[in-house]
């Protein structure tokens, strides 16, 4: 029988219980496929949390499972597989699809059994049922903490206009004048989010994590709704008074969520989503921008607004797309919001996001050390060619002639160390950029309805990687997300009939 070895471990349980160890788990399960006398395929292996199924080797497993590669699949332990039961079942369904056998080293399941199959069921309820308490006990930390006063945040995702040290928040003078500016260009004088968003950008006024011109609507969005500024901590919905250091003058915070309740109410709703993807809905053949088209109805003061090509000399291919704005405006925000209110959507993309940036910087950093070592290597063999030439071992012709080719290698190592750092300051960027989606999405429900339409469109900019129009469908990809395609064959931009 041929057996295939699925092991994983947190990172958590990697640094801190060797019991749960990969190389722990990997030895057991060759021992029971040893004692079953069985032939093993392959030993796949994940660092992840089991919440998820988005895991490149579980998902490499279920792929061996669908082409009936191996017969059985050996775990150590069932939340080896995953901590929720849905995903468990999905697995098991999948196994029994194939014809393929499951087993737990730890718990001595057998699934070619129907007692075996009932007892595995029991033990998948109780898993979910231990990760449930977790999260609930690890809710009511956060809720005792923050009625205690204190930030229930992430160390590495302080509010900006404070450091977190000692366990609490401290005031950063500069960025606290930044924080109280904001605040008053939004309250006092009325200034949107893109306004204020241009202005620190213009001023190249770093960010919390020291970038510059990295300003974005989200993050003037969620300033503007924080009660920490107040003085103030948020748990669960409820706010508490915090131990820190209020920024911001008193009923200043107060004055910008009245404000921000206002131009929710006030905001044109037909308006604000009239051109919603301008700018990020292009052509799916010639890759051009489609523009907006308004068309009066009979009706005073209606119109009917569509996305079409921009131009007539693009071929008859392109001419055929002329779609109903708010039906293809319907159908982004729709998996917008499927994305930012699914969290295990949500997390698996983050998680493809960092594997990506993971991926990237390491040969980026080992062809740096490469590059270096060879710049210190020259200067070595440099010292030598001057130690050899104060001693008459070669003349100076020779050594013009060596020195000459070493010039040469130096500069196109550094040429080559400077594009580097170029690939690197973009990594880096692209990090920010993933750091400020995954908080777009966090934020997405509470905040959408209180952004402009042009506050909106960033957001989706900051979202969406693409969206192709054809003439019966299109393209939809967002961020680190595969690509979804969408009907448009209710969505004809015709002009209604009266």
């Amino acid at each position: 029988m041929r057996a295939l070895v699925y092991c994983r471990v947190s990172t958590q349980e990697q640094a801190t219980d060797d019991h749960y160890s990969l190389a722990n788990q990997e030895a057991r399960c060759r021992d029971y496929i040893k004692q079953r006398s069985w032939q093993l395929v392959k030993v796949l292996k994940d660092v992840a949390s089991g919440k998820s199924t988005e895991r490149p080797n579980y998902q490499e497993l279920l792929l061996a499972i669908r082409e009936k590669r191996v017969d059985v699949v050996v775990v150590y332990r069932l939340d080896r597989l995953s901590r929720n039961v849905v995903d468990v079942y999905n697995a098991l369904e999948a196994f029994s699809r194939s014809d393929v056998g499951f087993a737990s080293v730890q718990e001595a399941f057998d699934t070619t059994t129907a007692m075996g199959r009932a007892m595995l069921g029991v033990a998948a309820v109780f898993a979910q049922l231990t990760r449930e308490m977790i999260s609930e006990n690890t809710r009511d930390g956060l809720a005792r903490r923050a009625q205690s006063g204190k930030w229930t945040g992430s160390p590495r995702s302080r509010p900006y206009g404070y450091r977190y040290a000692e366990g609490g928040l401290h005031v950063v003078p500069e960025e606290a004048e930044v924080v109280r500016r904001i605040f008053r260009l939004y309250v006092e004088h009325g200034w949107g989010g893109t306004r204020i968003v241009q202005l620190l950008n213009h001023e190249k006024i770093p960010t919390a994590t020291g970038l510059v011109g990295r300003w974005s609507i989200g993050v003037i969005a969620r300033m503007l709704r924080n009660p920490v500024y107040a003085g103030r901590v948020r748990s669960s919905g409820r706010e508490y008074a915090g131990e820190h250091e209020a920024i911001l003058p008193e009923g200043t915070f107060e004055a910008a969520q009245e404000l921000i309740a206002q131009r929710a109410a006030m905001a044109p709703r037909s308006q604000s989503t009239s051109h919603l993807l301008s700018g990020i809905a292009r052509c799916g053949k010639c890759r051009r921008n489609l523009v907006t088209h308004r068309t009066k109805l009979k009706a005073e003061g209606e119109f009917h607004v569509s996305y079409r090509h921009p131009s007539s000399n693009t071929g008859d291919k392109c001419l055929t797309i002329h779609k109903t704005a708010h039906r293809m405006e319907e159908l982004v925000l729709e998996q917008v919001r499927r994305l930012a209110e699914t969290p295990r959507l949500r997390e698996s993309a983050m998680a493809a996001a960092r594997q990506e940036l993971t991926a990237g910087s390491s040969p980026l950093a080992a062809e740096k050390d490469d590059l270096l070592g060879k710049l210190a290597e020259g200067e070595r063999t440099f010292d030598k060619w001057v130690e050899r030439l104060d001693r008459g071992v070669i003349d100076e012709e020779q050594f013009v002639r060596l020195n000459e080719g070493h010039m040469q290698q130096k500069a196109k190592l550094r040429k080559r160390l400077q594009e580097l750092e170029q690939e690197a300051e973009r990594a880096v960027n692209l990090e920010m950029m993933v750091a400020e989606a995954e908080k777009i999405l966090l934020d997405f429900s509470s905040t959408w309805e209180a952004l402009t339409a042009d506050e909106q469109r960033e957001v989706l900019r900051s979202l969406v990687e693409y969206l192709d129009v054809y003439q019966y469908h299109m393209e939809l990809k967002l961020l680190f997300t595969p690509a979804l395609t969408l009907s448009l064959k209710f969505a004809r931009g015709r002009k209604p009939k009266a």
